[in-house]
């Protein structure tokens, strides 16, 4: 279990929050950062037909 857990996928410098459901981040041709599930093929042509959520597009909420 140890070996599990030290593998971790860590973008950036931000928080690290591991979930049950295993996402990847993959740029498209324009430069949008697309959220995916794990198994997407990265070399999509569409990235929202995979059912992936186009970062731009997703609702932040600022906190401070």
């Amino acid at each position: 279990m140890a070996k599990e857990q030290a593998k971790k996928l860590h973008i950036g410098q931000g928080i690290l929050k591991p979930g049950t459901r295993p996402v990847k981040v993959f740029v498209d041709k324009n430069g949008e950062y697309w959220l995916c599930d794990a198994d997407v093929d990265p070399e999509s042509a569409d990235f929202r037909k995979e059912g992936c959520s186009a970062h731009g597009e997703i609702q932040m909420a600022e906190g401070g």
